[in-house]
């Protein structure tokens, strides 16, 4: 009675007294281990709590900036005796705020929709060299505007099990991030080859790179590194690449030399 008092009170280091070979020992033995278990679901329920509230800050950063920025452009359209250059430039600017603010919104959806398992992905043995032209197209656009060069080494025949347009934004994820953080002028070297079990993407850069104690953290929801402010981005796109390639049983690593780049490899089952 004792203890189980203890245990609705919530506190701690309760003695069993389970050690005795009797009924009463046993039934100690199983009251410590109902114990345990409350125990483990409280601390989950507490840092569960912690991970919501962290998120709810996150969320409200991110949505904060663009709404001030319509609200100021807002009050700027307002004024008597602007001229129309300006007004065609404060329109832009506003529209640019919308945009930053659907794309974040778009983002939090599928990050939703991958964490609540409402997406499913469906591995096929598929080409390993389309998977890399067509998110090379996508993020072509990008590289073109910032004069960066993209060198690919991918043999035609080689192939994988993913799936074909989850992988593809997963992919695409990476190469986004490399031409953000990479100067104008910059390159990008992408190469894919067979490994025992895996094949592996390997997604290289000559940007800044990234100092070796914050690499455990870049897969994170909402990182951004520090130096990134400025930086068009909502730090969802490495966590959602990481989170579809192990739905897969593949994964990612991260290799990175401050002022040299950095190096993101993606490696996908060569089996099913």
């Amino acid at each position: 009675m004792e203890c189980l008092e203890a245990m609705i009170a919530g506190k701690r280091n309760i003695v069993f007294q389970e050690s005795q070979e009797t009924l009463m020992g046993k039934i100690q033995m199983r009251m410590r281990r109902l114990y345990e278990i409350i125990e483990m679901k409280s601390e989950e329920n507490l840092r569960q709590r912690e991970q919501l509230e962290s998120m709810i800050s996150d969320i409200s950063h991110q949505v904060k900036t663009p709404i001030a920025g319509i609200r100021m452009y807002h009050n700027l359209l307002e004024r008597r005796g602007i001229s129309e250059d300006q007004r065609e430039r404060f329109l832009q600017a506003s529209e640019h705020q919308v945009d930053k603010l659907e794309f974040f919104m778009q983002s939090m959806i599928r990050m939703s929709r991958m964490e609540t398992g409402l997406i499913k992905v469906q591995p096929k043995e598929h080409s390993v060299y389309e998977l890399l032209a067509r998110a090379i197209c996508d993020a072509a656009l990008k590289a073109e505007e910032k004069g960066i060069e993209i060198q690919v080494s991918c043999e035609e025949s080689l192939r994988a099990y993913f799936d074909k347009r989850w992988t593809q934004e997963a992919v695409f994820n990476v190469l986004d991030n490399a031409i953000k953080y990479t100067g104008q002028g910059g390159k990008l070297w992408i190469s894919a080859e067979k490994t025992d079990f895996f094949v592996r993407i390997k997604i290289r850069d000559n940007g800044r790179g990234i100092p070796e104690d914050r690499l455990p953290h870049i897969f994170k929801r909402f990182y951004r590194e520090p130096e990134s402010a400025e930086t068009e981005g909502v730090g969802i796109g490495l966590y959602l690449t990481r989170e579809i390639v192990m739905l897969q049983k593949g994964f990612v690593e991260a290799h990175s030399r401050v002022g040299e780049g950095t190096a993101i490899c993606i490696h996908l089952p060569v089996e099913q």
